[in-house]
């Protein structure tokens, strides 16, 4: 099902970005100094905020040297938290029911945790280990408005691709046998730029706020793989995230 929801947001995406490259073509064609200054004053501001559902971590065996090596298995690998974006619009082709719209969007996806357990040697399960994951995504993004029957209410559609800052960290081990185990905190914090990219789709309501519009939705985010470094050159390999994907409901408000 994670598969289809997948594909089926990507392809939407396409679809949106194909369909806004003939305008691009178009009005690139047309591009001068002064349209470009009047472009440039329809630009518009983007506030958004709501909340969003994580999916990420791996199980993953750990190589040491000497040694059997540990399995760091997954016992909760799905978290939740609020998120704020940052979005700079500018308007472009207008086909009278469709309009384009082409900028930057950045967001903030505050910390959510991966936690498990620490199989040692092949014998013993005597610690329990948790992360925490933070994504800052940008994207070069492209937004389509679809008016439809209902006055003042549009059809929104989004896509965006870009680099996300995640940063892996605040790694740590805790006896599960009353602290005759000693924790190893093998790993610490490292921040990866990962390939990123986002699709969504939601209603906008013109005049909610004076002549601000509300927009609200539901946004994909698929935000890359990113891993923790080792702090002994006794461990051979580092610990690896996984695919990091995330679900989001936000509303937004353009100013």
């Amino acid at each position: 099902m994670r598969e289809r929801i997948w594909s089926s947001l990507l392809l939407l995406g396409c679809s949106v970005a194909y369909a806004s490259h003939d305008s691009v073509v178009e009005s690139s064609q047309r591009l001068s100094f002064p349209s470009f200054i009047s472009a440039l004053k329809q630009a518009h501001i983007v506030f958004q905020a709501g909340g969003y559902w994580s999916h990420q971590g791996k199980a993953q065996h750990i190589d040491i040297d000497g040694l059997i090596g540990d399995d760091l298995t997954l016992s909760k690998r799905d978290g939740s938290n609020g998120l704020v974006g940052l979005g700079y619009y500018i308007d472009g082709h207008n086909s009278g029911r469709v309009q384009f719209s082409y900028g930057v969007n950045f967001f903030y996806l505050p910390k959510t945790s991966v936690s498990g357990a620490v199989f040692q040697e092949d014998l013993f399960t005597n610690l329990s280990y948790g992360y925490n994951l933070t994504h800052y995504p940008v994207y070069a993004a492209v937004k389509a408005k679809k008016s439809l029957s209902v006055p003042n209410l549009f059809l929104t559609v989004d896509a965006g691709i870009g680099p996300n800052f995640m940063r892996a960290g605040g790694f740590s081990e805790h006896s599960l046998d009353g602290g005759i185990t000693t924790p190893d905190n093998a790993f610490s914090g490292h921040t990866s730029t990962t390939f990123s990219t986002t699709a969504g789709v939601g209603l906008q309501l013109a005049n909610v706020f004076g002549e601000m519009p509300l927009e609200c939705g539901y946004r994909f985010f698929y935000l890359g793989q990113g891993r923790l470094s080792k702090n002994t050159d006794q461990i051979i390999n580092n610990l690896h995230t996984g695919s990091s994907y995330a679900n989001a409901v936000l509303c937004a408000v353009r100013v």
